[in-house]
């Protein structure tokens, strides 16, 4: 079985499996009230898939989880970019009329 390498990812994996956890949601009634299949959200608390966003913010969602406070989660985006090659894109010059 193959896991997902992704590190912001397994942040948000695990923020949200301490929530469930913290709140003692069923995993079954919690993929019944977000009408998924139970084996994903098995699939992303075990980081090994990484669900659509309209799938994940279902399960946010049912388990009383503002999708919005994902973002706000501590980590180190700094890090992140230079680990992933990823560059700040630098918006074109407006031609002067």
């Amino acid at each position: 079985m193959e896991y997902i390498e992704d590190k912001y990812f397994i942040t948000i994996a695990d923020h949200i499996k301490a929530f469930i956890d913290e709140k003692e949601i069923d995993i079954a009634d919690l993929a019944a009230a977000a009408n998924v299949d139970r084996k994903q959200i098995y699939r992303l608390i075990n980081k090994e898939n990484v669900p659509k966003l309209s799938t994940l913010v279902r399960i946010l969602l049912a388990a009383g989880l503002e999708p919005s406070k994902l973002f706000s989660i501590k980590f180190d985006f700094e890090t992140y970019m230079r680990e992933n090659n990823i560059l700040k894109a630098i918006p074109k010059k407006k031609k002067e009329n």
